[in-house]
């Protein structure tokens, strides 16, 4: 036998006998007679060239050779056995942590189904969810910081879609108008911007993607809005409208974090503001198993079960 066909197994013995101090412990713990394990090393040693061990009845020791082929033996034990753990695990599916940053709607909304069906089906996946502001996300799939980006498309994200990413939807969402309970625009099935430009408006910062839309509604109508008040959060918004400020305008995904007392809404005309909900990502990036059957999740056009909020509409993963 040459010393290239010295097997896995065998260093494994040769391992054992040294690390238990000899052939009578290394056979108890692996369960063999001590003549196999001694054809075993007269097998290594034929093919290394000289002896391994030294033993007497009364003594045993690793010769030179021996401590220098057991450095090489555990490299290879160690190498082969977590090589194998980690096919092991691929078999077993996905582990470690799944990173997705999305907008506080879309992870208050959208997003939690799906993740709960994920955990289920790949319960050693982590997955840590990030809610941010849509150009802090863009920052964050620039940087590499995240797996996947689930956010909104308008046409500033066009714009602001960094080189080498790609989106591809998988939901829309219209706007709706919200309105203190009281507030006689309640009577009508449906509101137009005009209706909200005559209205003290409440609207979201600069900072946010909604009050870009929101702006553009307007100017596109030859509008503009009577601002009282603006708001960084959703929730600010919605109380402030239900206590009688004014009115706003919100994304279908946003409407259920608007269900505060005092709050009611209507929609307004679909078309420019519609938003396109979808995957962000980095074509240049190999996606990693537990990213690519979270994508699977949600590529299901019928998604049967998934509850969608009023004035949103599920398409499924579309690729551009």
């Amino acid at each position: 036998m040459r010393i290239d066909q010295i097997t896995v197994d065998q260093m494994r013995t040769v391992v054992c006998i040294a690390d238990e101090g000899g052939f009578t412990p290394a056979a108890d713990r692996l369960g063999q007679s001590q003549s196999s394990l001694s054809r075993t090393v007269a097998l290594v040693e034929k093919a290394v060239g000289t002896r391994l061990f030294d033993r007497t009845t009364r003594s045993f020791a690793t010769t030179a050779t021996g401590e220098e082929f057991l450095r090489t033996a555990r490299s290879v034990v160690g190498h082969y056995d977590r090589a194998v753990n980690n096919f092991r695990a691929f078999l077993d599916g996905p582990s470690g942590a799944l990173r997705i940053a999305t907008l506080p709607s879309l992870a208050a909304t959208l997003l939690p189904a799906f993740i709960h069906r994920f955990h289920q089906r790949f319960p050693r996946v982590t997955v840590d969810l990030l809610d941010l502001k849509a150009a802090d996300i863009i920052d964050l799939c620039r940087r590499g910081e995240v797996d996947l980006a689930i956010t909104a498309q308008d046409a500033d994200l066009a714009v602001d879609l960094p080189p080498g990413f790609r989106f591809d939807a998988v939901a829309e969402e219209d706007f709706a108008c919200i309105l203190p309970e009281d507030h006689p625009l309640t009577a009508r099935d449906s509101v137009d911007w005009a209706d909200l430009a005559d209205q003290p408006f409440i609207s979201f910062t600069r900072a946010s993607s909604v009050r870009r839309i929101t702006d553009r509604a307007f100017a596109a109508a030859g509008l503009a809005a009577a601002r009282t008040v603006s708001a960084g959060t959703i929730s600010a918004v919605a109380g402030l409208c239900a206590a009688g400020l004014g009115v706003s305008a919100v994304p279908g995904f946003v409407v259920p974090m608007t269900r505060i007392a005092g709050v009611v809404t209507r929609p307004l005309p679909a078309g420019d503001t519609t938003r396109h909900i979808g995957v962000l990502q980095d074509t240049g990036r190999t996606p990693s198993p537990a990213v690519t059957e979270f994508l699977t999740l949600l590529g299901d056009p019928a998604d049967d079960g998934l509850r969608l909020p009023e004035y949103t509409r599920w398409t499924g993963l579309r690729r551009s």
